[in-house]
């Protein structure tokens, strides 16, 4: 990728341009659909595409994430690694279709729900188109052409939304929703289809594909405990409740679009840009991607716990009030987020251990949620989930300072990060306040907004006024872009 010197976040900005366009229409779907359909109906949804999205992320088996690893080093046979994973993501992708397909009854009676059934078919051809094409985005961004990857994301995604609504819209219900995301899968294998020719058509080179499967089937072997386990709590609880209170559950655990749209650029860069530098030099990377999220996922965290009883009725409508304790418990794993664990473990070559740690989180939570819906029922579920979440994010933060082979005061900016964290919480006073107003229950999304405002002005405050060297702004610039100094341990390195 070109501009090696430049900052992680000058180069994943058209990422999260592209990113930010497409969150902004994922956003609105799950408005529109609770609106659109009964809480039972969204709950059948909900579960249709919980079961496609765990089999999408299982049956990828690292073939498509592995192409961070080898295309920024392969040179003229890009085309070749290109070839091998659409080839192997077809295999892997038509048997998971197929056992989608065969299986759908008894996925049906697992979530006590038989329209379900019904649309197997449907279902099985979108998690298999959603599985070949997997690669698209991820080799244009590997390749360093991000303007082209960030164009791809938002129109794909564009296209998915609106032949979403169309038909429930035209009354074809969730059947006529999953076939248009089927039509959404067939005009993405033409991309793909295109993207292979760019690169000189398809070919396979043998020594090269064996290569690219030993690296990319440990990291395979993650994902297949690492999608179960982050959503396993999900699972036991459509198991465990009627389709409109599950409904309620999953609207708890809705995910802000902010979080992908920062995350998974700035870490699929910063994954890059390891692979173009020592070890010597990775730490300082590390940091300002670490910086770069925190700025953000700290006060977005503190900032929705406190707004979540205005957040949910504004987004959802007060039919999901029951989803607020959900909601303010899911949000507990933001603050992790800011840690780019994953894409650096996997710059380091470090897939064996991925998976190792996998399978160790799914080990621990299934007693974790298991025991969280005993004793407590739904909230207990998603709290059984947050604290294995946290447990295992620290065990890779500490195998990332072992490769990286710095001590525990070098391997995070903690005073940055401190200083990022109570700002965070000071912000929070004003939205509490808000959010007691009887007039904000009764208009949940203008009060959602002012206090939105009003956490904005308090936090950048908050910063810009800390002790430190230069204006106001310039602190203020400094705490939010991690432009700061680096620890004087690093000084040289970076």
């Amino acid at each position: 990728m070109s501009g090696k010197g430049s900052s992680i976040l000058k180069q994943a900005g058209p990422l999260m341009m592209g990113r930010g366009g497409a969150a902004v229409l994922s956003f609105a779907l799950p408005l529109l659909l609770t609106r659109l359909m009964t809480v039972a109906d969204y709950g059948t949804y909900k579960a249709a595409f919980l079961v496609i999205m765990t089999a999408y992320a299982i049956m990828q088996f690292g073939m498509s994430q592995g192409l961070y690893y080898f295309v920024p080093r392969a040179g003229e046979d890009r085309g070749a690694y290109l070839t091998q994973s659409f080839f192997t993501l077809s295999l892997f992708g038509g048997v998971g279709a197929i056992g989608l397909y065969l299986g759908r009854h008894l996925l049906a009676n697992q979530f006590g729900n038989p329209p379900l059934a019904e649309v197997g078919l449907a279902a099985s051809l979108v998690m298999l188109l959603l599985v070949v094409t997997a690669p698209l985005e991820i080799h244009l961004t590997a390749q360093g052409k991000v303007r082209s990857a960030a164009l791809a994301i938002f129109i794909s995604e564009g296209f998915r939304v609106g032949l979403s609504v169309i038909p429930l819209v035209l009354g074809m219900g969730l059947s006529g929703l999953l076939w248009a995301n089927v039509v959404h899968g067939l005009l993405r294998l033409a991309g793909c289809a295109w993207l292979v020719m760019e690169n000189g058509g398809p070919r396979i080179n043998r020594p090269l594909f064996k290569e690219q499967l030993l690296y990319s089937l440990p990291f395979g072997a993650a994902m297949l405990l690492q999608n179960p386990q982050q959503t396993f709590h999900q699972w036991a609880v459509g198991a465990k409740v009627t389709p409109a209170e599950f409904a309620v559950y999953m609207v708890g655990c809705f995910q802000v679009p902010i979080i992908n749209l920062l995350y998974s650029p700035i870490s699929d860069v910063l994954q890059v840009r390891l692979a173009q530098t020592d070890r010597e030099h990775a730490t300082p990377l590390f940091h300002e991607a670490n910086l770069r999220l925190a700025a953000v996922f700290f006060p977005l965290c503190a900032g929705l716990v406190a707004a979540g009883s205005l957040f949910i009725p504004a987004l959802f409508t007060h039919r999901y009030d029951q989803s607020v304790p959900i909601f303010r418990l899911a949000l507990l794993t933001i603050p992790f987020a800011a840690l780019p664990l994953d894409g650096t473990l996997r710059a380091l070559g470090e897939t064996k251990y991925i998976a190792k740690n996998c399978a160790w989180k799914l080990a621990l939570v299934i007693p974790a949620v298991l025991g969280g819906i005993k004793l407590y029922g739904m909230t207990g579920a998603i709290m059984g989930h947050c604290a294995v979440e946290a447990v295992m994010r620290v065990a890779m933060l500490l195998r990332v300072r072992h490769d990286l082979k710095v001590t525990l005061r070098h391997l995070l900016p903690w005073g940055h990060l401190g200083h990022l964290a109570l700002a965070a919480l000071l912000a929070c006073a004003p939205v509490l306040a808000i959010a007691r107003l009887p007039m904000a229950q009764a208009r949940p999304f203008l009060w959602l907004l002012i206090s939105g405002l009003a956490y904005a002005v308090v936090y950048a405050a908050v910063l810009a006024l800390a002790p430190g060297q230069g204006t106001p702004v310039v602190r203020l610039k400094r705490a939010l872009l991690g432009n700061a100094e680096p620890p004087p341990a690093l000084k040289q390195a970076a």
